[in-house]
């Protein structure tokens, strides 16, 4: 499953980039060519790095509920634990 969410993040990321980087603008100089380019970067990457956090929200959340749900084994007790917790 985490490989197809893998899959599932680039293709949306994919698609978006292909969007937004496309431009009506034309620019007139390499300078202003170069300021288009780097504001679509910008934006792809403020986007690219919200989704990023989202989904490690997504993950950190569906992890916490994991743990509630499964408790841990009970430990046995053995000679070696009685002993660190008598110390």
């Amino acid at each position: 499953m985490n490989h197809l969410l893998v899959v599932g993040f680039y293709l949306i990321n994919v698609g978006y980039i292909a969007l937004v980087l496309r431009s009506d603008q034309k620019p007139h100089d390499l300078v202003e060519a170069i300021e288009i380019f780097s504001h679509k970067i910008g934006i792809v990457l403020l986007v690219l790095g919200v989704m990023h956090f989202i989904n490690v929200k997504i993950f950190s959340s569906m992890r916490r509920k994991a743990h509630k749900l499964v408790p841990p084994p009970p430990v046995e007790t053995t000679e070696r634990t009685t002993v660190a917790a008598n110390a």
